[in-house]
Order: C-alpha cells, then structure tokens, then sequence
C-alpha cells in the first residue's frame, strides 16, 4: 500500500508534460518551437472548467485574477548540444526537436525520473485546427534515486477549437486551442493517472497564452493537481520574430496608437533612429532583441505626448547580427527588424 502512494505520488508531480510552441491558427516549428534561452514569468491560477470546441469558439476569460496571482519562473535552458529544457518550480522536461517533430525525451520532478524508452512525438510541425498526433510512452527511471520505476501508458493531442479569446489585457480573434490526454500506469497496473489539458496559443506568441490542467486518479475522483497557468501575451520573450508580410501587432491588438514607424539607418552600424507617431499620450519604452530572443537593450518607460518622436539607440558595441525592435507604447506592441553591422 505504502509503494502504491509513492508511485501516486510520482504523478502528482508531474506538472507539465511539453509546451508545445501558431502562426494564423498553425504552429510551425520556426516561430513556435521554445529558445533554450528564455526565462518567462507566468501567473498561476485556479483551474479553468473547459468543455466546447470547433470553430468559430468565444472564450472570454477577461475576469482572470492575474493582480492578485502567485508569479512563478518558466525557465528554458540547454542542457546539452541537442536538446532543450524547460525548470518549472519543482520540474524539468526534456525535448529535442529533430526536421519537423518536437519529441519529449524525458522528465524530472523533485522525487523522480523518468527517460522514456522511444521518445514520445508531442508535436507534428506544421500543426493547425483538426490536426491530431497520438501513441504509446513507456517510460523508466528511478524513485528518490533508489526504487525503480517504470511506466506506460498512451498520449493525445489535438487542435480541437479556434475562435475569440478575451484575455485580461487583450482580445484575440484567432486563437487556436490544443487538447492533450496523457494517461500513465505503473508497470504493474496498479495505479493509473490521467492528465488532461487545454493550451490557447495566438498568432504572435512563441508560447501559450493560458493552459488549463487537471490531474486525476483515473479509477476514482481524487484529483492531484488542478490548475491553470495565464502567461504574458506581451513579454518580449513570448514574442517569435515577426514576418515582412504580417501585419504589425498593433493592427492585430488594437487601433494604431504607433503609426509612421520608421527604423534609420537599416543597416545600422553605430546609432539607430527609431522614429514613430502616437495618435495620443502613452506610456512609451523601447526594447532590442538579438535574434528575436534575448534582451540587448531597454529604454526607460516614459510618458509621451501624443505627436511625432524619435528615440536615438548606441548600437556601437552590440554584436553583429539581426535584431528585433519592439515599441512598447500602453498595451500597444509593434516591432520591427534590423541588421547590425
């Protein structure tokens, strides 16, 4: 009796299985796949009760407590030359992305291991609604590093919905919602657990947007986790680099606070000219990007007047490479690319 609570025990901590990284609606692997260099502060919420899906969906979840919810640190990190890992409080996942698939090769809790034999194929690229993946995940590792553990059990994901996502800070008319089912038994079949879990992703954002989870015994009603997660659709870091032929994101968020953006000199070998209008006063910052991911540089926020500005930036010492510029005017984000010589 007491082995079977360690094993259940094993599943409750479990947490989070993958993070799949949508471009209108599809996820491709160049702009959604996680950057072993992102560090992401998240808002952990109470579980969110989901059952519609299909097109045209509304989800409004403007209610959201983010003000008064714990922040915790997603953080993704290398830790070797083929793989990307994801720390999430008290859990590490493991993934190598290999031509078009993102394949989880393992997990980590605070109490276990686990490396799976074959590793499990979580995501397909290009994936888009009405898309769907599924199989086996076996499983073997060690318990406290002394007790053996092995597992089996079957996976499924699927794009099941898409419509209207109202969000605390913004509204999306295109999201896409992921559906996953991850089913796990001891080898022995003596305990079995099933996580089921609902992932929004927008246009524009490398990660999700919300994720609602629920993990439970499945012969029973006793629950082990039931949570969701609210990440910042406006953090730099959530943001993949943008495409000449998108539109601006603030056309997709908002009305255009930021218009007659103009980036001087491209390329750009010591100072660089960031030149833009607002139609009325904000809050302003500027923010660069080597490559799309890390943070090179951040002005501080300012209040401007509404009119024509410009911001001067000493790129002198930056590296060479392309950079991404966000504007960051109240709830506006635009963005535009630059290459440094």
């Amino acid at each position: 009796m007491r082995r079977n609570r360690h094993i259940f025990a094993l599943f409750m901590w479990i947490g989070i299985l993958f993070v799949v990284p949508s471009y209108a609606q599809i996820l491709t692997a160049e702009r959604h796949t996680p950057v072993s260099t992102d560090s992401l502060q998240v808002y952990k919420l109470s579980y969110i009760q989901v059952t519609d899906s299909g097109t045209n969906c509304i989800w409004d979840f403007s209610g959201l407590p983010i003000d008064s919810a714990e922040i915790i640190d997603v953080d993704y990190y290398a830790p070797d030359a083929a793989s990307i890992g994801l720390h999430r409080e008290h859990s590490n996942l493991y993934y190598h992305l290999a031509q078009d698939t993102l394949w989880q090769t393992g997990y980590e809790t605070s109490r276990a291991h686990v490396r799976y034999l074959i590793p499990v194929p979580v995501m397909k690229f290009p994936f888009e609604y009405g898309d769907s993946l599924g199989g086996a995940a076996i499983g073997k590792g060690q318990y406290c590093h002394i007790l053996p553990i092995s597992t089996e059990g079957t996976y499924s994901v699927s794009a099941d919905a898409t419509g209207r996502l109202i969000l605390p800070e913004l509204t999306l008319d295109s999201a896409l919602r992921l559906h996953s089912v991850f089913q796990y038994q001891d080898s022995k079949r003596r305990t079995a657990v099933k996580e089921e879990r609902y992932i929004w992703y927008s246009s524009y954002c490398r990660y999700p947007l919300l994720e609602s989870t629920r993990v439970c015994a499945v012969h029973g009603t006793d629950t082990a986790i039931a949570a969701a997660t609210y990440y910042n659709p406006q953090e730099p870091e959530n943001m993949p680099l943008p495409r000449e032929e998108e539109q601006d994101i603030d056309e997709v968020l908002t009305d255009s606070l930021v218009t007659n953006i103009a980036f001087m000199p491209s390329p750009v070998y010591s100072d660089l000219h960031v030149n833009y209008s607002l139609t009325r006063a904000a809050g302003v910052y500027i923010s660069i990007h080597y490559n799309g991911g890390t943070t090179t540089y951040q002005t501080p926020l300012r209040q401007e007047d509404e009119g024509e500005h410009t911001t001067t930036i000493h790129m002198s010492g930056l590296p060479i490479g392309s950079y991404v510029v966000y504007i960051h005017a109240d709830d506006t984000i635009v963005s535009g690319n630059i290459i440094k010589l």
